[in-house]
């Protein structure tokens, strides 16, 4: 009776094996990359408040981003970018971070390929005066709305944005209106 039953369980198992290893490749597969990792480069115009003047800058590829990939419509991700501004001596390290929100589902790695998406988000500009000068911090809000497309094995992200920093201590607020080109890769 033993030798029946030990039987019969392992032919049920070794018939359940071939079927449960795709189902767990397709999960595997299903559960692709949790992190979009990326640089971008910016052009914006940026209008100082209290006849602190306005221009154009680039901010060159020192803009980096980490995504946490979601399932659903939205997703985190934490940015950090770092400017000199050669004019006004000044060094200034901004982290900030955002949410995505998909406006509908597009192709590829969860549906974000080609997906249109809406951003916002909040973070701090400190700035360093020269050296050995004193270091001010500002509070900043931001929104945009951008696409990811498909760049060889990465991921191209055009984003047009608006930024508002308020003022705080010697710092005068200021408007931004620009453009971010990025590169993603997936992980």
């Amino acid at each position: 009776m033993r030798k029946w039953i030990g039987s019969g369980l392992l032919v049920t198992v070794l018939a359940l094996l071939p079927a449960r290893a795709p189902a767990q490749r397709r999960t595997a597969a299903e559960a692709g990359p949790r992190n979009e990792l990326g640089v971008d480069l910016a052009f914006q115009y940026v209008s100082v408040g209290s006849n602190g003047g306005s221009g154009i800058q680039l901010a060159a590829p020192v803009d980096a981003r980490v995504g946490f990939l979601s399932r659903g419509p939205n997703m985190f991700e934490v940015r950090a970018s770092v400017d000199w501004d050669s004019n006004f001596g000044t060094v200034a390290f901004s982290p900030g971070v955002n949410v995505l929100h998909l406006l509908k589902r597009g192709s590829g790695t969860r549906g974000l390929m080609r997906a249109p998406y809406v951003t916002a988000g909040a973070g701090l500009n400190i700035f360093k005066f020269g050296s050995g000068a004193s270091t001010e911090t500002q509070f900043a809000i931001g929104g945009g709305v951008g696409k990811r497309l498909p760049y060889g094995s990465a991921v191209f992200r055009p984003e047009g944005y608006l930024a508002y920093a308020f003022s705080s201590g010697a710092l005068p607020s200021s408007f931004s209106l620009g453009v971010r080109l990025g590169l993603s890769f997936w992980h």
